[in-house]
C-alpha cells in the first residue's frame, strides 16, 4: 500500500468560534457607525463628512455582518475538500484541482492575512478565472504577488500554515504515487 493510499479524505468547514468573533465585531462596528451617522448620541459637533463616512461604515459593516450571519447559518457543510486526487474549494468553483496540475504551493501574506496560493498550469488557472469580477480580482491579486489559485483559510477550522502543509503532504504523496506508476518496468 502506497503512502497516498494512507491519506484520508479531508473536509474542512468554517470555525464556529471564528465566525462568532467576526459577527460580534461586525455588529459592534455597525452599531458604532450607526450611532454617529444617525446622531443617536445627540452630539452637536458632528460634521457632515463624519456623517457620510459613518453612513458608508454602516453599509460596509452591515454587509459584513450579514455575510457573517449567512456563514453561521450555512456553516454546517464543509467548503474545502482535500483528497488524494486533488483539492476542491466550493467557494471558488465546484471543480477539483488535480494535484498533477499543481506546480507549487505556498503561503502568501498581505499584512496580517495569510492565504494559500496554488501555482497551477495556465489552462487550469483559466478555468478558475470565471467571470469578469473574478478575472478582475485575479488580476489584482497577481499585481499584489499572489499569482495562482487562492484558497483563503480565513474563518476555517484550519489556519493557512496548517492548510498549506496538509496540501503539500497530499501533493507530494500524489507526485510520488504518479512517479511510481510511470516508472518503466525492468527488462529481464
Amino acid at each position: 500500500m502506497s503512502e497516498s493510499q494512507n491519506l484520508p479524505n479531508l473536509a474542512i468547514g468554517y470555525s464556529l468560534a471564528r465566525s462568532l468573533k467576526v459577527l460580534g465585531a461586525g455588529l459592534l462596528l455597525t452599531l458604532l457607525c450607526a450611532a454617529v451617522a444617525f446622531n443617536w448620541l445627540h452630539g452637536k459637533e458632528i460634521s457632515s463628512l463624519q456623517i457620510v463616512i459613518c453612513s458608508a461604515g454602516v453599509a460596509l459593516f452591515g454587509f459584513a455582518t450579514c455575510q457573517a450571519i449567512w456563514r453561521l447559518v450555512s456553516a454546517r457543510e464543509p467548503v474545502v475538500f482535500i483528497t488524494r486526487v486533488g483539492i476542491r474549494d466550493t467557494r471558488i468553483a465546484d471543480d477539483t484541482i488535480a494535484w498533477r496540475s499543481v506546480r507549487d504551493i505556498l503561503v502568501w501574506q498581505l499584512r496580517t492575512q495569510r492565504i494559500v496560493v496554488l501555482k497551477v498550469d495556465p489552462l487550469v488557472a483559466e478555468q478558475f478565472a470565471g467571470g469578469m469580477l473574478k478575472h478582475i480580482v485575479t488580476l489584482m491579486n497577481k499585481a499584489l504577488g499572489a499569482d495562482g489559485v487562492i484558497v483563503n483559510a480565513g474563518g476555517l477550522t484550519m489556519d493557512a500554515e496548517t492548510l498549506c502543509e496538509t496540501c503539500k503532504q497530499y501533493w507530494s504523496a500524489s507526485r510520488l504515487a504518479t512517479s511510481r506508476r510511470v516508472a518503466p518496468e525492468p527488462v529481464s
